[in-house]
């Protein structure tokens, strides 16, 4: 209640909350870091861009929240909720029965992720099934028969623009084209009524315009269901003109986390603005697109320092010598850099930032 005697909303409980979540992966004797202490959670009907280069652990981390991970060579440390529940509370049975209740994963290659002996629709059916096999025991919901499945079925078509899904619920994925692939792909990710949705680069197979209705779609589809999406892209472009949130990654780790309204404003990572500036006409109409020079880290032999010195602009000295923490510069705003920039490319100097993080900034 607040004092004027309104009585305030409860806050939505964040379908996603993952805090100091780290992947590492064996390599004989030894352990390979590929994600480290990353954090971020996600509210209903809110959307998530986790952005950064190949091999920065976007897709890996996003496997390890959902545990599909092979333990034998993966070990996952850090803690991950779905729908408030804690899973490392939960027996392997019933968090695996939660994690396919609340969220869904959509692959990067539709052909890839559909079985192409099989006809479309009893694919999605399929899928709502084996979600039915484990009904909310609270809810006392019953299973979905087939004859309800397939009507289901056909309704989900139609929903993400299947045109004539009676009839095209009998094909086969190579008789659709790639863009009405990734629609099926979608519908069986909305078949057991997640309340989030995954997507690991859900167009980079797909042609502009296909993406564009793509993207037009997960939009549609988080606010008229209320689902969360964490969308995984290479792409800040989309990131930044589709997202709420955008979470930046290099090297396994986050290194700068904001608002995506204003992003090419905004942004005080050396590497969020190289990104920008590699992508056409994104904070700097008119002029080409600069790639960044050198490549990404090794996990094999990870830099002492802050692991983006050695491709930075504004690399001194100590960016070498000490890793910087992820430092909250404004509300909703962190950056891991010893020397974030502004937005004219000038060094912001301990003045500019919060006084309770100065000593985590300036050392």
């Amino acid at each position: 209640m607040t004092e004027n005697g309104t009585v305030r909303a409860p806050a939505a409980v964040p379908v996603v909350e993952v805090e100091d979540l780290t992947v590492r992966v064996r390599r004989g004797s030894t352990l390979l870091t590929l994600v480290e202490g990353l954090s971020y959670q996600v509210a209903p009907a809110r959307s998530l861009a986790i952005v950064g280069e190949s091999g920065a652990g976007k897709s890996i981390g996003i496997r390890a929240v959902l545990g599909l991970l092979d333990p034998r060579r993966f070990e996952v440390t850090g803690t991950v909720r779905l729908a408030g529940v804690d899973l490392a509370t939960l027996p392997k049975a019933k968090r695996r029965g939660l994690v396919t209740s609340v969220a869904s994963l959509v692959f990067q290659d539709p052909t890839r992720s559909l079985n192409p002996t099989m006809r479309v629709g009893p694919q999605i059916a399929e899928a709502m099934l084996a979600g039915s096999g484990r009904p909310d025991e609270a809810a006392g919901e019953p299973a979905v028969g087939r004859a309800e499945a397939r009507r289901r079925s056909v309704e989900l078509m139609r929903d993400v623009g299947i045109a004539a899904p009676e009839e095209r619920y009998f094909a086969y994925p190579h008789e659709l084209s790639g863009g009405m692939r990734q629609r099926i792909v979608i519908a069986i990710a909305l078949a057991c009524q997640p309340k989030v949705i995954f997507c690991d680069e859900p167009t980079s197979s797909l042609d502009v315009t296909t993406q564009a209705a793509i993207i037009d779609l997960l939009d549609g589809l988080r606010e008229s269901r209320s689902i969360g999406t964490v969308v995984v892209t290479h792409d800040l472009a989309l990131a930044a003109s589709r997202a709420e949130q955008v979470l930046v990654m290099y090297g396994g780790q986050a290194v700068e986390t904001l608002p995506a309204k204003g992003i090419a404003r905004t942004s005080r990572m050396p590497y969020t603005q190289a990104l920008i500036r590699a992508v056409p006409d994104v904070g700097t109409p008119g002029r080409p697109p600069r790639p960044i020079e050198g490549l990404p880290p090794d996990p094999r032999t990870p830099p002492p320092g802050c692991a983006f010195a050695p491709r930075c602009e504004h690399v001194r000295d100590d960016c070498a010598e000490e890793r910087p923490a992820l430092v909250e510069v404004s509300t909703g705003h962190s950056v891991r850099c010893w020397h974030p920039v502004a937005v004219t490319g000038q060094e912001t100097t301990a003045a500019n930032l919060p006084a309770a993080r100065q000593p985590e900034v300036t050392r």
